[in-house]
């Protein structure tokens, strides 16, 4: 089978972007994976991808395209929508459960319409504006439309209304988008990881184990702690998966990741964050993400190991998952 991955524009990654080598990394791993079973390219989302596409008409698409075209991710439900209009079939899921979950206020109402709980949040377009007042502290301020954990940092986590003023200043014109400030739930953090169509399979959950980190630091998984190894935060959150976790909790995080992946309506594969409060015994959603990072040792293939699955397994199902969906929606 002809397969080609499409990544993040190679042009467009500099130096500093750790997040964008990591999806080219992706690609590599994904390629070497694949290459003794499948005839295996690696291609950039550009502006000619469509014409590369209906050119070489490949047998599917493996799609990494999270940064859309131009590096401007807000674009990255586009990339999905291209394969669609070329009939051509493709991983993950589709342009629209990418967009309805690339905004996080947006995926917030929609998880409190559909009763999922969710940290209490407000949107603010300028530092000014007032903080409702069923809001509490600690909050944390994010950017509304981010990936992989950029713009989230230590002072992320405020416990005033100065340091919330600063730091929803940061993100407007740091990031020139509005600041999602939420509820703070200083609690265990999980995730799930789902493969599946209609019918859904649940990888172990993993946690972040924060007993490490030092007292002066917030207990988050921010962007140093997921991407600069050499940081103190890096260090200081591992993952344990699976995780000790008892079957009431368990069920309830599984039940609730079904949930979301069907209010999503995901295809192919997912992961969905949570924090649970171990003083009321709530558990919270803080994030859907489909299409999540998917190198050899990111957090999906871990899981998957986890499960039984080798990272070639891994892959090998997202395909099927993929082809199965290109089937059904043809019949």
């Amino acid at each position: 089978m002809k397969i080609t991955i499409l990544t993040r524009d190679f042009k467009k990654i500099n130096d500093v972007d750790t997040y964008g080598r990591e999806n080219i990394n992706d690609a590599l791993d994904i390629k070497k994976a694949l290459e003794d079973v499948h005839e295996v390219k690696i291609s950039p989302a550009t502006e000619e991808t469509y014409l590369e596409l209906k050119n070489e008409k490949p047998d599917l698409v493996f799609n990494l395209g999270d940064d859309g075209f131009r590096g401007d991710p807000t674009l990255e439900p586009h990339v999905a929508a291209i394969f669609d209009i070329l009939n051509i079939p493709y991983t993950g899921n589709n342009y629209f459960s990418l967009a309805l979950c690339q905004n996080k206020a947006r995926a917030k109402e929609i998880l409190s319409y559909q009763g999922i709980p969710t940290p209490k949040f407000q949107v603010f377009t300028n530092a000014n504006r007032k903080l409702n007042s069923d809001l509490k502290f600690p909050l944390i301020v994010k950017p509304v439309r981010e990936d992989g954990s950029v713009g989230i940092k230590e002072r992320s986590v405020v416990n005033n209304e100065e340091q919330l003023r600063e730091q929803v200043n940061h993100v407007l014109d740091v990031y020139q988008q509005e600041a999602l400030v939420e509820e703070f739930v200083d609690g265990r953090e999980f995730n799930l990881a789902l493969l599946g169509n209609k019918k859904l399979t649940a990888l172990p959950i993993a946690e972040i184990d924060f007993s490490g980190m030092p007292s002066n630091m917030p207990r988050i998984v921010s962007y140093r702690a997921k991407w600069v190894k050499q940081s103190v935060a890096f260090k200081k959150t591992p993952v344990i998966c699976p995780a000790q976790v008892d079957e009431k909790l368990t069920n309830l995080i599984q039940e609730t990741a079904k949930k979301c992946f069907k209010a999503f309506a995901c295809h192919g594969y997912s992961r969905i964050d949570f924090r649970y409060d171990d003083k009321t015994n709530q558990l919270y959603v803080l994030e859907v993400n489909p299409n999540p990072d998917i190198s050899a040792d990111a957090g999906m293939a871990r899981a998957a190991l986890a499960a039984g699955l080798s990272y070639k397994d891994l892959l090998l199902k997202i395909i099927d998952l993929a082809l199965d969906r290109a089937k059904a929606a043809a019949a």
